[in-house]
C-alpha cells in the first residue's frame, strides 16, 4: 500500500506516520510506503509528470499556509479519480467541498488512535471487496488471484501461489475452509485438496491442469460434481 501524507504540521506527521506504521504492522502488509510532504504545493509538484497520482491512499490536512488540501484534492483528482482521500482537520468547514473532490473519510485533530484505526478498517474492508482478499487464521490477508491450490496435511494448510512461493499455516482445513466461504471459485476437488478455478487451465479425466502446468487430482468420488462446477464456472465467465 502506497500512504502519501499531506501536513505542514511536524508532529502531526510524525504521529500519524508512526500510527499507520503500526496499523500495517499488525495487519501484516508488507511492501508499504508512506511519503511525507510539507505542503500541497509539494506533494503536487511531486506528481506533475506522473499520470496517475501513484498513490493509493492520501492523508490531506485541508488547512495549510499556501494552498488549502481541498484545493490540492481537485488538482489530485484531475489525473485520478480512484485514489482514497482522508481529510484531516480541525473543523468540518469545509464539508462540502469535500463531498465534491469525493473524500472517503476525515481524521480529526488533535488525532485519536481508535478513530485512526476506524479510517483504516474502512479502508481495508473496501479494498478487501474489490480485491477479493482472504484473511487468513494466523492474521495474513491474501488476495484470493494469488492462489494456485491449497492442500492439507499433518495439522498443517499449505497455499501454493502463483508466483511459486508457498504459504504454510498450522490449522484445521475446516477451519480454513470456513475463510474461504465467500469465494465460489476456490472448490474443494480432492480430500484435503482445494483448487481456484480461475488458474485452471483444462480438465481431464482426474485431474486439473493448472496454468503453470502443474496437475491437481480430482476424487472420483467427487467427480461429477467439481465437473459441473467447473462447467458453471466457465459459462459465468463467457456471460461476463
Amino acid at each position: 500500500m502506497r500512504i502519501a501524507i499531506v501536513d505542514d504540521n511536524h508532529t502531526d506527521r510524525i504521529f500519524l506516520r508512526e500510527g499507520l506504521e503500526r496499523i500495517l504492522l499488525k495487519r501484516n502488509i508488507e511492501n508499504s510506503e508512506i511519503h511525507i510532504f510539507n505542503s500541497a504545493e509539494d506533494i503536487l509538484e511531486y506528481l506533475k509528470n506522473e499520470q496517475e497520482t501513484f498513490f493509493d491512499l492520501i492523508f490531506m490536512d485541508i488547512y495549510m499556509e499556501k494552498l488549502t488540501g481541498v484545493d490540492a484534492a481537485r488538482e489530485i483528482r484531475k489525473k485520478d479519480k480512484k485514489v482514497k482521500i482522508v481529510f484531516i482537520t480541525t473543523s468540518n468547514e469545509f464539508a462540502s467541498e469535500s463531498y465534491e473532490v469525493q473524500a472517503h473519510d476525515y481524521l480529526i485533530k488533535p488525532f485519536n488512535k481508535a478513530r485512526m484505526l476506524k479510517t483504516m478498517e474502512r479502508i481495508f474492508e473496501d479494498d478487501r471487496k474489490k480485491k477479493k482478499l482472504i484473511d487468513l487464521p494466523d492474521g495474513q490477508v491474501i488476495p484470493v488471484d494469488s492462489i494456485l491450490y491449497t492442500t492439507f496435511s499433518g495439522h498443517y494448510v499449505t497455499i501454493y501461489c502463483i508466483d511459486g512461493n508457498n504459504i504454510q499455516l498450522r490449522c484445521t482445513q475446516q477451519n480454513f475452509e470456513k475463510c474461504t466461504d465467500e469465494h465460489r471459485e476456490l472448490i474443494q476437488c480432492f480430500k484435503g485438496v482445494m483448487v481456484n478455478l480461475t488458474k485452471v487451465d483444462g480438465l481431464e479425466d482426474d485431474r486439473f491442469k493448472m496454468i503453470n502446468g502443474e496437475y491437481v487430482p480430482i476424487s472420483r468420488r467427487k467427480y461429477a460434481e467439481v465437473k459441473k462446477m467447473y462447467t458453471n464456472y466457465l459459462i459465468e465467465r463467457l456471460r461476463s
